[in-house]
């Protein structure tokens, strides 16, 4: 593992604790944060990638580059059995990049604060939704967790699916 971290610098959410601890209003005005700054975490992450030999592009071939880039690269820390944390920070960029994907290809998908209640786990989560081939008003497809669960799976020693970025947009895209 061999990461050239470059000029890379994490996203400063604002919040300290997670997103279902703090109050509504903190959670908004971290999303409008992290919304705001969408734009410039994509570019942040992309020049990450660029320093490490990857294009990050939104066709296919771009996304499985990326996935390959990640499961190579990920690194957990030996002590708390997570991910270290510089990597949470690339999880939430490279999420940002590929909810977008997921908009791009279906433009009625959204981000979205979750709000729809408080024992969901998505609860006060930037998400995507807005897909109209699921009875489940409420289905979302929150893009970080489930790139830090497959991070999680990675340093773990897990099996995973080697296209798996390719895999969620498809996904996401047949469901909208």
């Amino acid at each position: 593992m061999s990461v050239t971290w470059g000029e890379y610098s994490p996203f400063d959410p604002g919040v300290t604790q997670p997103l279902h601890e703090v109050t509504r209003r903190e959670a908004r005005a971290a999303f409008r944060r992290l919304m705001d700054a969408k734009d410039e975490r994509v570019l942040e992450v992309r020049r990450l990638l660029a320093d490490n030999g990857v294009t990050l592009a939104s066709d296919d071939a771009g996304l499985q580059a990326a996935n390959d880039w990640f499961r190579s690269e990920v690194e957990g820390d030996p002590q708390t059995g997570r991910l270290r944390n510089e990597w949470y920070a690339v999880v939430n960029d490279l999420a940002l990049f590929l909810g977008d994907v997921m908009i791009e290809r279906c433009p009625n998908l959204m981000w979205v604060m979750f709000d729809k209640g408080k024992r969901d786990i998505a609860f006060q989560r930037h998400v995507i939704m807005g897909f109209a081939r699921v009875p489940n008003p409420k289905y979302n497809v929150d893009i970080d967790r489930l790139l830090a669960t497959y991070g999680h799976r990675i340093v773990g020693g897990e099996g995973v699916e080697a296209d798996a970025f390719v895999t969620w947009v498809a996904g996401s895209v047949a469901k909208c």
